[in-house]
Parts: structure tokens; sequence; C-alpha cells
């Protein structure tokens, strides 16, 4: 094969390939001599150790909001679920790191930055507000990235799921599992390393207490320092805990926490093109990306420090067989304080214009109630599978006061503090040396509540058994939400109040047990938020974005291959400034899509996985200028293919590699700006090995093996990819 004359994609496909059939022979050839009839036992003794075992569990149950535990063939809806073993496997520090196998999702944001937490679905931006949970309790997002290492999986349900999950962007949720107690006490301590000298220590320990095994507990720590690729420096703490007590037989008392301090030193936060005036950009064209490696920090006082807890608890109540009543308490709070760069670009020869910002100690808190209660009863011939329950949450936002100089009656309240202020931003070009600048400025050291808000909803579902084959979803949720948002001075603003509902609708086919077919119907509300100063109608209160979704959807999983397809409509409400400069919300957008992901082993060895998705994104009702574009940060095509191979002759040795392709999106509604193209290789192995009746773990992976620049796109602003970067870990059972 000649690998040069193949288009890139295919040739990084063709290199993949290549690469693990030449390790595979290589590797069986140098062993030869050591194999023997031990090795089989060996090899049965590394699957059958506790962290491999836990896979087994990672499909049985789905946390779907408001249809309560089900399994992923019961669930009508996309979902894509990555547990604790497959985060070791891939030593994914981010969400884009995550998912970097699921086409239709997209980092658009990088992992040392304070977009760290943007992700992209179904060409969509996850709502930082209301898209995030930690074991189905809200968590804000925003300029974090939660620890990885704490949690036993990740589930992202695609879509909008204003009835499973209340407000939040139709793009979908994404839910983190926290680690819970273990059935049989079992501890790990892992060591790894990552380019260009990051080191993270991470130790995890669980089991049972008691003479009758009453008691359970986990706890995980990591602790990690170091430089980043682009001469970010890093230092992040964290720790979690988890404890549960079986009260009676039947009752189950739970407790979780975590806590995290993450402080990065340096470092651009993004690219932005949203300019006016002297820094509005010019041209129609980007410039070219440079390397994810470049430090292009002019402040040395720059910095970016978080600070997180979530708190939970609750109660589960087995009443008989088939009824179940659920409660929990969760607490989370989110601090930040920073002093942060952002480049206005101006042009494609790559100028801009420097921008400090300053953050003092805003805070975000929720406090959030569940009460859920799930059932099975028979009519005659009818099945109903029941869930209802009640559901309360409150929000509260403080926000430094921005510039003191302006009335804090009249201005937009809890600005942040940009420097220079009142003068000329500083200018530079990206593909030039960093700017040396000093910070002597300061910016308020108080802050003001700058808004409460109150969800309260009940909601009710019912599964009709109509025929083994075939079963109905009724659901409905009603809400009663109200928004308060406060001048500087501790006015009120405005006030909102809306008791808006939110149904859902499926219908489901079992042609038999290996395989479901679907149709579901489901809404999303997206808070409507306040109109900018700039319009005529400035301050005023918006109501609640409407969303819609249609979804056609195939699941199958057999032995050796599984598939799963979905074809999708969202509409999406939009706001929009009409001819009288009033900012209105009537617009809409519509997403048309179709994905396809699935795997197959043609041999005990070796695993193809492969998924796609194709959208086509447009303005329907919007200005007259942007009707039939494309909305911003949206690919018309995204794909990924990876091999997963053993090395029978060793073994415990696994390679794995992957393809991630990813079309050219526009930056801004009207389509003047245009990312390109790009492709990423990714490429790891693990070597498991026993040692006495514990195992220890090798692993090592190569993210962007071709160093590859390119930009992530998200709506009017740029990240820098990251480049080539090596990760290096052991981890030890016992």
């Amino acid at each position: 094969m000649n690998l040069r004359r193949l288009n890139p994609l295919s040739r990084s496909i063709g290199l993949i390939c290549l690469g693990i059939s030449v390790a595979s022979t290589g590797y069986a050839e140098q062993a030869a001599s050591q194999t023997s009839a031990t090795s089989p036992v060996l090899e049965q003794d590394v699957i059958e150790l506790p962290t491999i075992v836990a896979t087994a569990q990672k499909k049985a149950v789905v946390a779907a909001g408001t249809l309560g535990a089900r399994s992923a063939r019961e669930t009508p809806f996309s979902i894509q679920q990555i547990d604790s073993k497959q985060i070791e496997e891939q030593q994914a520090k981010s969400l884009g790191q995550l998912f970097a196998n699921e086409a239709g999702v997209a980092a658009q944001g990088n992992s040392y930055a304070i977009n760290s937490h943007a992700l992209s679905v179904r060409g969509l931006s996850l709502d930082f507000v209301n898209g995030y949970k930690i074991d189905g309790h809200p968590f804000q997002m925003a300029s974090v990235e939660l620890p990885l290492e704490l949690f036993q999986e990740v589930q992202l349900l695609k879509g909008a799921t204003g009835f499973l999950y209340g407000i939040g962007s139709p793009g979908g949720t994404l839910n983190y599992i926290t680690k819970k107690p273990t059935d049989d006490t079992q501890s790990a301590l892992s060591i790894g390393y990552r380019s260009d000298s990051i080191v993270t220590v991470h130790a995890d320990t669980g089991g049972r207490l008691g003479s009758d095994e009453r008691y359970g507990y986990r706890f995980n720590v990591v602790n990690e320092k170091g430089q980043t690729f682009n001469g970010t420096d890093l230092e992040r703490q964290a720790i979690s805990a988890a404890f549960d007590a079986q009260i009676t037989p039947n009752l189950v008392w739970r407790a979780n926490g975590l806590y995290q301090q993450r402080d990065l030193k340096g470092g651009i936060s993004s690219y932005s093109v949203a300019g006016a005036g002297a820094y509005a950009y010019q041209g129609d064209a980007l410039p070219k990306a440079i390397s994810g490696a470049k430090n292009l920090t002019a402040y040395d006082q720059s910095y970016y420090d978080s600070d997180l807890w979530a708190l939970s608890t609750g109660l589960n109540w087995q009443i008989n067989d088939l009824w179940r009543l659920d409660a929990s308490y969760a607490h989370t709070f989110k601090r930040i304080e920073s002093r942060d760069e952002t480049l206005h670009l101006v042009n494609e020869q790559g100028d801009y214009h420097l921008a400090l910002r300053q953050f003092y100690r805003p805070t975000l808190q929720y406090d959030s109630w569940q009460l859920r209660l799930e059932g099975e009863w028979q009519t005659g011939w009818l099945k109903h599978k029941i869930v209802t329950g009640l559901e309360r949450q409150t929000q509260s936002r403080d926000l430094n006061i921005g510039d003191p100089n302006i009335d804090p009656d009249l201005n937009t309240g809890g600005q942040n503090h940009v420097y220079p202020a009142g003068g000329v931003l500083p200018s530079g070009n990206i593909y030039a040396g960093s700017l040396a600048l000093h910070y002597d400025g300061d910016s308020p050291r108080e802050y003001f509540r700058i808004s409460d808000w109150e969800t309260r909803s009940v909601y009710f579902s019912d599964t009709l058994s109509i025929h083994e084959q075939w079963s109905l979803l009724l659901g409905l949720r009603k809400f009663d939400y109200e928004n308060k948002n406060y001048f500087v001075s501790g006015k009120l603003r405005n006030h909102y109040r809306e008791k808006p509902l939110s149904p859902t609708a499926a219908l489901l086919f079992y042609p038999n047990k290996n395989t479901t077919l679907y149709a579901s119907y489901v809404e999303a509300l997206d808070d409507g938020g306040y109109v900018g100063s700039t319009y005529a109608n400035a301050y005023a209160q918006l109501s609640p974005l409407e969303s819609k979704q249609y979804e056609l959807g195939l699941k199958a999983e057999y032995q050796n291959w599984a598939l799963t397809s979905a074809l999708f409509r969202i509409e999406k409400g939009m706001g929009y400034a009409n001819a009288e400069n009033y900012y209105i919300a009537d617009g809409q957008v519509t997403y048309d899509g179709f994905e396809l992901a699935g795997h197959y082993q043609p041999t005990p060895s070796l695993r193809l996985n492969a998924s796609a998705t194709f959208l086509d994104a447009e303005y329907k009702e919007a200005e007259a200028q942007l009707i039939g574009n494309r909305p911003a940060a949206v690919a018309r095509i995204q794909a990924n293919l990876g091999a997963e191979q053993k090395i029978e002759a060793i073994p415990g040795l696994k390679l794995h590699g992957n393809v991630q392709y990813i079309g050219s999106q526009y930056i801004d509604a009207a389509n003047r700006l245009k990312v390109p193209t790009f492709e990423v290789v990714n490429i790891g192995l693990s070597y498991r090995v026993p040692l006495g009746e514990q195992q220890l773990t090798y692993r090592a992976e190569i993210n962007n093996l071709f160093d590859k620049k390119y930009w992530l796109a998200s709506s009017n602003a740029l990240s820098v990819a990251a480049p080539r970067t090596l990760s290096l870990n052991i981890k030890y059972d016992f």
C-alpha cells in the first residue's frame, strides 16, 4: 500500500491498522519462546481481578433522570457511558479526551484553560449551568474541569432532556457518577507523568466493615503538579469519600463528598473574534493555527484558581420486590479567583489586542432536593412501570462589582474588570513571541449577589408494556421556575416567574432480546436570560426558550458486535434583535442529524470501533441575513475509527489507537469565518502483569501523534488544540 497517495484521514487510518498489525507480528515473534502451558492461566488471573470485573456492570444501569434506573436497552434516547476502567485506559484528564472516540461530541476548549469544560453535543454547546450533574444533582461547570479520577462512570445523554433533567440546553446532559464503596476490600496506587512535566499521584481504596459488612467506604486522593505543554503551571489536589450503611435489610443510607482545588498560572484562555470598533475582526479568513505548545502569556501575574465542593446524602428504601423510594439532598459550591488573558484577533495575519480580565472570588452554589418513587404493577394484560417524584433546586450567584466608576444601578452589574481600563489594549502577533507586560492595576475586592433562582417540579412517567415486544413511555414534568436578578446596590433588577410543562413520549419495539427500536419525542427548556444593555429593551427578562426533539433509534448488542444509530431533529428556540433593536426570543434553528456507532470483534484479541455523525443545521427564523446560515461551531461530518489489539503472545499487553475527524465549522452566525477540517491520531498501550496475587499495570498514551496544529471552534472564539502529548502511568492494585 502506498500511504503517500492517500488523503490525510485515510493515511492516518492506514498507519494505525499497519502499526497494530506490525506490533502484533513483532511481539509474537519476540515472545514465541516464552509461551508455555501456563500462559492461559496467567491471562485468566489478569482478567478476573476486581478492576476488570467492574466492567461487566457498566451497561446494566443508566441513571436516566426522572426515568429512574433502567438498562440502556430500555432507554429511548442516545446514551454514551464511559467507566473508570476506560478513563484509566485513555489516561483522560479532560472531557475532550474522554469522548475522543464518540462522533457528534467535540471539545471546544483546551484542558489547561478556563474553557476546559466546554463540550458540544449534536452541534449544541452543553449548558454549563444546567447541563452537568453529579449523581443526578446539578453542578455549575463553567471554567472548571472536574477530577475524573474520582468518578466511577461518566454518562452522556444526548439531545433534549427537559423532562428527564429539567431546564437546560437541548444538546444533552452529562452526569458524573461518583465512586461508591466496593463489595470487596481493594486498594490501588498510581503514578503518572504527562508532558511537559506534570506528575500525578492517585490513591484509591474501598471495602466494607462490620461483622455483617453493613458499612461501606471508598476514599480517593489525587495530587498533581507541574508545567503543561504551553508553559502554564498547574497545581491540583482532589479528594473524595463515600459511605453507606445498611440500616435494615431494605433501608440503605449513603453519603458522598468531593473537593478539588485547581490552580493555573499563566496561559491564554481564548482567542476572540467578537471585538467591536478598533478591535473588530477584519477579513473573511482566520489565521492559520499555531502550535498548542506555544506560550503567548504576556503577564507574569496572570492566574486562574478554582475551588469546588460537592456533598450529598440520601436514603434508599426497597419497600418490597416491586417498589422503591429514594430521597436525596446535594449541595455544590464553586468559587473562582482569576486574572486571565484573552487575545482579540483582528485579521488573518494573526495580529491581536490583549485584554487582562480579573474576577474576584465569584461564587455559585446549588442546593438540590429529590424524592423519587419507582414501582411496577399490572392491570390485566397491561404492565406499568411508574416513576414519579418531586424536585427542588435553588441557585445563588455572587460576582465582583466590576468598574466602580459606573453607576451600579445603570450598568449591567457584575462585569469583570478589564485591564488596562479605559486605555488602548496592547497589541501583538500570534506568530511572534509573547509580549512582556506588567500588571500594576487592581479591581475592587468586593462582590455582590447578582442572582437567585429556584425551580420546583413534579413529574410522572408510566412505561406501559403492551406486549413482550412493545412498550410505550409517557411522561410529564410541571415546572415552577422563578428567577431574580439584582443590581450591584442590591436593588431588584427584574423578577421572573413561569410555570411551563415539559412532556415526553416514546414507543419501543423489541424484535428480540438483543435489539431495540424506538421512536421518541421530548422537549427542553432553556433559561432565556436577560437582554443586554445595547438593546432598546435592555435588562428585560426573556421567557424560557423551548426546544423539541424527534428521534428514531436502533440499539443492538450481540456477542461479537454492537450497533447504535439515531435519526433526529432538534428545533431550538433562539433570540435575536429585530429591526427596532428589540431583542426578542421567537427565532428558531433546526438540527437534522444521523448518528451511527458500533464495534466488531472479528477475533477474541481484536476489536474495531467506529462512529459517525452527519448534521445539517440552519437558522429557520431569525434576522433576514441569518436565514439559511449554519450556526456557529457545527461540523457537518464527524467520524471516529479505532482499534484495540491484544497481543496473545504476551498476556496482558494491549495496543489501541483511533483517528478522529471533524469537518469544517463556522465560528460566527454570519458564516464569514471558517475553521478548516482536521484529523487527529491517538495511540496507546497497556500492559498488565500479575505480581503475586496482585496486579501491576503499565500504560502509555500519545495524543495528537502527528503534532497537528488546529483550532477548536466555539461561538465567536477559538482555542488552540493540544500538541503531541505523551502520558505515562503505572498502577499497582493491592
